[in-house]
């Protein structure tokens, strides 16, 4: 009897953990193919994604602000998804670090207008702790205290990355639809920001 109710039990969860990642893949397809989040709704990711407005609600009981943090928090987890990475001993540390504004920039330019809206929804969402968990400064300085060079400036270098990468990832966030003043802004330059970015803070030091 144990073992049914666990077969069922399970079985659930499955069903559960698919409808959420489905939803989360199509709230990304939908937000970019409509291209104005004022005009999204859960109940239209519900029937896009196959699923009814009732399961959908049952998982993003707040709506859309979390449906943004369900996208944040499966495609923006950077330190899960850079696992290996970190823990990769033929790699120094400094070539560790330099790879974390990349892997978040890739992250974020994949995800399309997706990306920059969640760069907008970052203020809304950190205040209803519905951000990521990882302090990134913390896990910059983490990095930084196994040098023998940078140490000894480790919590201000930590600071000055983080700082400079969230201020980069605004500037990609304003290059949207007709906005002259910031269509300099592009992915590339993004991506070439955050490449060069940790090289940059470095040299101050």
């Amino acid at each position: 009897m144990d073992s049914a109710k666990d077969g069922r039990a399970l079985r659930q969860q499955n069903i559960y953990d698919l409808n959420r990642e489905k939803l989360i893949n199509t709230a990304v397809q939908v937000i970019n193919e409509i291209g104005d989040i004022k005009e999204v709704t859960l109940t239209q990711i519900a029937k896009e994604a196959g699923v009814s407005p009732a399961t959908a609600y049952n998982h993003f009981p707040e709506r859309m602000e979390d449906v943004y943090s369900a996208i944040v928090h499966s495609k923006m987890d950077v330190a899960a998804n850079m696992g290996a990475t970190i823990a990769d001993k033929s790699l120094s540390p400094i070539e560790k670090l330099k790879q974390i504004p990349i892997t978040y920039a890739e992250n974020l330019v994949s995800l399309g207008y997706a990306g920059k809206v969640l760069i907008v929804q970052m203020f809304n969402l950190i205040k209803v702790d519905k951000w990521l968990d990882q302090d990134p400064v913390q896990a910059i300085k983490a990095l930084l205290d196994t040098t023998d060079d940078y140490k000894e400036n480790s919590d201000e270098i930590a600071l000055n990355i983080a700082t400079a990468f969230r201020g980069a990832m605004f500037e990609y966030a304003l290059n949207i639809g007709d906005q002259v003043l910031f269509n300099r802004y592009t992915e590339e330059y993004f991506l070439k920001t955050s490449e060069k970015l940790v090289d940059n803070i470095l040299r101050q030091y």
